[in-house]
């Protein structure tokens, strides 16, 4: 059986409602936006939010750089070939 994907584009900026609540065991759920305005919520296993959060911080590090850049980590937090 396949998992269904859907691909969502935000932006989001200052001021935008955020909140999250671990809804089970190993498992958060990030709410960025309004539910009642329109929101994206976002499940992460506890793993998936740690490589997250790695990628993030990358992305924060770089966010001052004057080109656009893509880029992935791979699980091991190492850039993903």
């Amino acid at each position: 059986m396949h998992t269904p994907t859907v691909d969502v584009y935000a932006k989001l900026t200052t001021g935008c409602p955020m909140s999250y609540e671990s809804i089970a065991a190993g498992e958060t759920e990030f709410t960025l936006g309004g539910r009642m305005s329109g929101a994206v919520v976002l499940t992460f296993t506890d793993d998936a939010l740690r490589d997250f959060l790695a990628l993030a911080t990358a992305a924060v590090g770089q966010s001052t750089t004057v080109q656009p850049s893509v880029d992935a980590l791979a699980a091991s937090g190492y850039p993903a070939e």
